[in-house]
């Protein structure tokens, strides 16, 4: 599993990418101890938008909105 933590994000603490379930985790800031896990089925393409996104929330929230 790989993690990726966020200093500068208001929303986000840090996202899990599980390769072997094909699962990414979110931890938000006001509870770092929580993960809600989503199914995806492209983990690197979601990576690559949260390495290069202006807000990480922001694209939380766009990945949620699909998911849905």
């Amino acid at each position: 599993m790989e993690v990726l933590e966020f200093t500068n994000s208001s929303a986000i603490a840090k996202i899990q990418f599980d390769y072997v379930q094909n699962q990414v985790g979110i931890a938000y800031t006001y509870k770092p101890e929580q993960v809600y896990i989503f199914k995806c089925d492209d983990l690197t393409m979601v990576k690559e938008q949260v390495k290069t996104s202006e807000s990480v929330g922001k694209l939380v929230s766009q990945f949620r909105k699909n998911v849905s």
